[in-house]
């Protein structure tokens, strides 16, 4: 039951924010009354530290499943950009903002599993990339996982008025092309031309 919760709470705040979402819109969502709600979680910041705990994990999981499918690391990349845009196009722009101001130590708890988690598997997709040699060999990795993480940041949270004026899948396209034609040699770029149409569904100019 508390994967439901988390499951319905979750399409809610991607669409409404956080703030904006009672205990009672979330028990009338879920057709149980808040007595049965309260059985599961203390209060909203419990639901909200709750339901980005599980969805964090389901992330985790999908990501994983792609880069143990797809043996090939701008395939990697790829899928994996397509499952992110699939899920941020439903993102409210509140949330994060939501997040950080009334439910701090869940925004910390979600930063900290971003920088470690997804530091980790842009490390080994970078590792992978040098050895299937389509990165360059040159590349230090740590700064460049690193530096791909931030431009992940601002595609999805940003403070910078130019971008914000864009659409998240613009953005997230222009961050995909930007990558690869830093981090591939000549075989990579020709790949990743050679592909990007059949392997995604991001407009990759």
């Amino acid at each position: 039951m508390l994967q439901r919760i988390c499951q319905i709470s979750q399409k809610l705040f991607m669409r409404y924010g956080i703030r904006s979402i009672t205990m009672d819109d979330v028990a009338k969502e879920l057709s149980i009354s808040k007595k049965t709600l309260y059985q599961y979680v203390e209060d909203k910041d419990d639901l909200v530290k709750k339901t980005i705990h599980i969805h964090l994990e389901e992330i985790d999981q999908m990501v994983q499943a792609v880069m143990s499918k797809e043996e090939n690391a701008i395939q990697q990349i790829l899928k994996i950009a397509d499952m992110m845009l699939g899920i941020n196009k439903e993102v409210s722009k509140g949330l994060l903002f939501d997040l950080k101001k009334f439910h701090p130590d869940t925004f910390k708890q979600l930063n900290d599993h971003r920088e470690r988690t997804m530091f980790a598997q842009i490390s080994q997709n970078l590792h992978t990339g040098i050895k299937q040699k389509l990165y360059r060999k040159d590349l230090n990795v740590e700064l460049t996982a690193g530096l791909y993480m931030a431009l992940v940041y601002s595609c999805v949270d940003s403070e910078i008025n130019i971008l914000n004026t864009k659409p998240f899948s613009e953005r997230y396209a222009a961050l995909i092309n930007y990558h690869f034609h830093a981090v591939c040699n000549e075989e990579g770029i020709r790949y990743f031309n050679k592909n990007k149409k059949s392997l995604t569904n991001i407009n990759l100019q």
